[in-house]
């Protein structure tokens, strides 16, 4: 890996805290520690593309959508499954182990699907 690649874009850190030692509030320590995390973000940047680039080299228009379409069949089996299980005051316990499997798996490739997208959005992969 090459460092020193350019970032073009915006992110958003969270909550930063406005309290520095006095080492860390000096001007030219700043000046250092601005710079130091600058580079990291870049080597950050360029390892994200690197590896997964390479781990995934097939995540392009076809897969992204084939993963959002499971993804909508998941919900439909957790919405279908809660509408069944709302048709008695007491659903039983094995509707409500259904849904709880249900609901989990919806929710895992949901995070699946904004993980994938967020490396489209950031540009780690190349898309076709």
């Amino acid at each position: 890996m090459t460092s020193g690649g350019k970032i073009v874009g915006e992110f958003t850190k969270g909550k930063v805290d406005k309290l520095l030692t006095p080492e860390a509030a000096e001007t030219g320590n700043r000046h250092r520690i601005r710079h130091f995390l600058e580079n990291m973000d870049a080597a950050i940047l360029e390892a994200n593309c690197e590896v997964i680039g390479r781990e995934l080299p097939n995540l392009d228009r076809d897969s992204f959508l084939r993963m959002a379409v499971r993804v909508a069949e998941l919900r439909a089996d957790y919405i279908r499954a809660g509408m069944k299980a709302a048709e008695t005051r007491h659903p039983e316990a094995a509707a409500v182990t259904e849904l709880i499997r249900l609901r989990a798996a919806y929710e895992e490739m949901q995070s699946v699907y904004e993980a994938a997208e967020r490396v489209i959005e950031r540009g780690y992969v190349k898309l076709g």
